[in-house]
């Protein structure tokens, strides 16, 4: 397999990023339950981040396309430093929560725009998409299972200000390698054309794409979760999200070989990833962490197989207009599930329920025609 420039630089990009990134996010809705916010107001917390990141689409999608995705990528470097400063110094304050929403919002609209944009061009288009995908997705757990421990050692026994100068650094770093990398550009002619990008992707590709984006429900809630029923530390957090990615980083390889030829595993990958989720609620002690194992390998199957398929469906449409109607039908998607949670559930573990379940829709549907 080539290995190119572009390639080595979009690597260290990922996976510093991703390290800066998982210091903290992996636990921010943990956190703000800590502070004194109650599960509800978590979900409010969700819901107002997915509201403002709806908001944000067009406007970031078109910045991208007016200036640059390099340029975008810098606005998430300061828009998650100020969400990580806001936390740390924000007590258990409602307007103070809608600001760490909106930065949260705003730094991942941002960050993943212009992460999805350089991962279709340098990506998409190669003969071998899974094995190409397969080896940013490694650079990608290593990164998490990293930062998962280390951000949970960090939280028990420094402030979260430790994390920030950390996280600004390597995020500046990381963010100045986009400068490098060298991808042909889109035609000057291109125009930002939403509803005609929407119309032409097909039903069962939109559902797929909103299924698989309410598995970052989950990764919200289960922290919330684990405190509540588990063990009340960040250290219980960190650890079952390190047995996940460790189960996802053991995987990937063998996986990036089958699935050019397993052509209907997403939907098998979708069914085992359910299981596991629903096993992962109901155990604890040796239990969890098997089926935490099992829900990391399943995780991984069903994220390999959709981004083989998204990867395949883009080559249908110019980066820009596929970029903003992915980000579209995504948000809107999560928007619907958070609001409907937050307005009628009172539950933890049965807002959990009902995303696994929505989740598992996609077996219903192919996501392409071959």
């Amino acid at each position: 397999m080539k290995y190119n420039k572009n390639e080595k630089l979009f690597d260290i990009y990922v996976f510093l990023t991703t390290f800066s990134r998982n210091l903290i996010e992996v636990f921010v809705g943990t956190f703000l339950f800590k502070l004194g916010f109650s599960v509800h107001e978590v979900v409010l917390y969700i819901l107002l981040a997915y509201i403002f990141s709806t908001l944000l689409a067009y406007p970031c999608v078109a910045f991208s396309k007016k200036f640059s995705n390099e340029l975008l990528a810098f606005v998430s470097v300061f828009a998650f430093i100020g969400m990580q400063f806001t936390l740390n110094h924000m007590g258990c304050q409602l307007p103070l929560l809608v600001l760490v929403s909106f930065l949260f919002a705003l730094y991942r609209k941002t960050y993943w725009i212009a992460r999805r944009y350089y991962t279709l061009r340098l990506v998409s288009h190669q003969q071998n998409v899974a094995r190409k995908y397969s080896v940013i997705s490694v650079i990608n757990q290593l990164g998490v299972i990293i930062a998962a421990y280390a951000g949970s050692v960090f939280l028990e026994f420094f402030t979260i200000d430790i994390i920030t100068i950390i996280s600004f650094v390597l995020l500046t770093i990381s963010t100045v390698t986009l400068h490098f990398i060298k991808v042909k550009p889109e035609k000057d002619t291109t125009k930002i054309q939403l509803f005609k990008t929407l119309r032409r992707i097909p039903f069962s590709g939109a559902v797929h794409i909103i299924c698989y984006e309410l598995v970052n429900i989950s990764k919200i809630l289960l922290p919330v979760f684990i405190i509540l029923y588990v063990k009340d530390t960040y250290t219980a957090v960190g650890i079952v999200t390190l047995i996940a990615n460790v189960a996802a980083l053991i995987f990937i390889y063998v996986y990036g070989r089958i699935i050019n030829k397993k052509r209907n595993f997403l939907r098998c990958s979708i069914l085992i990833y359910t299981i596991m989720k629903i096993c992962q609620v109901n155990s604890t002690g040796i239990l969890l962490a098997i089926f935490t194992f099992c829900e990391g390998f399943a995780l991984k199957a069903y994220e390999q197989s959709f981004h083989k398929e998204y990867l395949i469906m883009s080559r249908k449409f110019d980066g820009f207009n596929f970029n903003l109607a992915y980000e579209i039908i995504m948000d809107v998607g999560r928007l619907a599930v958070v609001a409907f949670l937050f307005f009628f559930i009172a539950d933890i573990k049965t807002m959990l329920y009902i995303v696994f379940g929505l989740t598992s829709v996609g077996l219903l549907f192919r996501f392409n025609k071959h």
